[in-house]
């Protein structure tokens, strides 16, 4: 992990403005949901972040997913990345996907893999 959430950042949800009726974080629903085993956030392109409903709102793993995933909302906004069924898109290139797999580099990858560009080490 590049970085370490504390006492110092204080609490997500408060300078957020999140919780309560309101679940939207800079433009962004999150919603908590049952997500398949091993999968704590997705970012969908249509503008939602997913949390896995195993996560406590206002724990650690809460702040550091929602952070991870608001970064492929950003990048999604910025055009940098897309996906659709078939592919996900990075920069210009296209990169084939296929049962939770990505080619990449002449390699399958697991989806969400930090070794594929668009994630990255948290």
């Amino acid at each position: 992990m590049a970085f370490k959430l504390g006492s110092k950042r204080g609490n997500t949800d408060n300078k957020l403005n999140i919780g309560g009726k309101s679940n939207v974080v800079g433009g962004t629903r999150v919603e908590f949901t049952e997500l398949p085993e091993g999968i704590m956030g997705e970012a969908h392109k249509e503008g939602v972040i997913y949390i896995n409903d195993n996560i406590e709102k206002d724990s650690e793993q809460y702040n550091r997913v929602l952070q991870h995933e608001m970064k492929h909302m950003v990048h999604m906004k910025l055009g940098r990345v897309d996906y659709d069924d078939d592919y996900v898109y990075w920069d210009g290139g296209a990169y084939p996907r296929k049962d939770g797999y990505i080619e990449y580099e002449g390699e399958m990858y697991p989806e969400g893999d930090i070794e594929l560009p668009w994630e990255f080490k948290d």
